[in-house]
């Protein structure tokens, strides 16, 4: 009798897992913002050899990238709260001039599983070039943050 309801105890745990149970590993989260870079002359896409990027999730900039390689795009997280922007300050040196680039849009949210929750999403993007220098000028590709897979916005330098 001990082995049946061993055996029976067994099968039940195993019938009631399910892949909706698993970590959300798929991508479903909040998407990050995708920023590539072009040269502002010719607007022809450009690699830096270094970038320092700091964003501001409210209390302060905080430092995200400090990328001392060759890099031609970045992924961002934004703010989740309910601001409608994120202050994003760009340098290409440790010790050089910082642009300020606020990130304007408006954010909504949509259920994706019992495993990922809520994700956060964004549209009506648009990006207003505060403080130049090294940045030189913006240019939104995509309005809308759903995923990752395509650029949102360039920073011409």
């Amino acid at each position: 009798m001990k082995f049946f309801l061993t055996v029976l105890t067994s099968l039940l745990l195993l019938i009631s897992c399910s892949t909706d149970d698993d970590v959300c590993t798929g991508g479903e989260g909040t998407p990050r913002v995708k920023i590539k870079f072009k040269t502002f002359a010719t607007g022809k896409p450009r690699t830096l050899d270094s970038v320092f990027v700091a964003v501001d999730y409210g209390s302060g900039p905080v430092t995200v990238v400090q990328n001392t390689v060759k890099t031609d795009s970045l992924l961002l997280p934004l703010r989740v709260e309910d601001l409608p922007f994120t202050d994003v300050f760009v340098a290409t040196s440790r010790t050089g001039p910082v642009s300020r680039v606020r990130l304007n849009y408006t954010t909504s949210t949509e259920y994706v599983s019992p495993a990922c929750g809520i994700r956060r999403l964004y549209t009506g993007l648009s990006a207003d070039l505060q403080q130049p220098d090294p940045v030189l000028g913006v240019e939104t590709a995509q309005n809308e943050i759903v995923n990752e897979s395509k650029t949102h916005l360039f920073l011409l330098f």
